[in-house]
């Protein structure tokens, strides 16, 4: 009887602990984005691949993109491609992206990008934060993040959107590149899909 009672618990905890999923984020990542920063505009498209949790990216830059500055020769667009998986709700209602980029000539960058929406300080706000970076140490690299392009071993951004509707988002954030002299400022236009 002991036995009995022992595996009838285990077994309802098991089942328990089956049934419960994590809940969802309700973020969107069937986006098509128009930022600017400073003399640089992005193009972006991203959308998960069907219903899954793989998320596919592409970004074209325009506009002074490196002016010959440091190793890099002028150049006036780059496109990248992105491949990524989101972790929703890995805790506190953020999710993760673990991605890999390629932009043309340039090495693979490796990063994560992390999202939560902050419905509870103000209905409709977001926030994220990316970073990516090359395994190739000692070699600088042009990486897209954050609506525009960071140089250097690695580039951060940090963004603040307001969903002003369920397909419309505006947003502002932050970017840099570890060997860029100043921080960018990004103002994107966002709809959904």
């Amino acid at each position: 009887m002991k036995h009995t009672l022992n595996v009838l618990t285990l077994t309802a905890l098991a089942a328990a602990a089956s049934a419960q999923t994590a809940p969802a984020s309700g973020l969107n990542y069937n986006t098509v984005s128009i930022s600017r920063a400073s003399n640089k505009q992005s193009l972006a498209v991203q959308g998960l691949l069907g219903s899954s949790n793989i998320l596919l990216g592409y970004q074209s830059n325009n506009g002074d993109i490196f002016g010959g500055q440091g190793n890099f020769a002028p150049q006036r667009a780059l496109n990248t491609l992105t491949a990524g998986y989101v972790f929703r709700g890995v805790t506190q209602g953020i999710d993760a992206t673990v991605l890999v980029e390629q932009s043309q000539g340039m090495h693979t960058g490796y990063g994560v990008n992390l999202r939560r929406a902050l419905n509870e300080v103000y209905a409709g706000l977001e926030i994220s934060a990316t970073y990516v970076g090359s395994l190739t140490s000692g070699y600088n690299s042009v990486f897209a993040v954050g609506g525009t392009v960071g140089t250097g071993t690695s580039a951060t951004a940090f963004e603040l959107s307001y969903n002003y509707s369920k397909t419309i988002s505006f947003a502002v954030g932050l970017a840099k590149g570890n060997e860029d002299a100043k921080r960018s400022v990004v103002y994107s236009v966002r709809a959904a899909f």
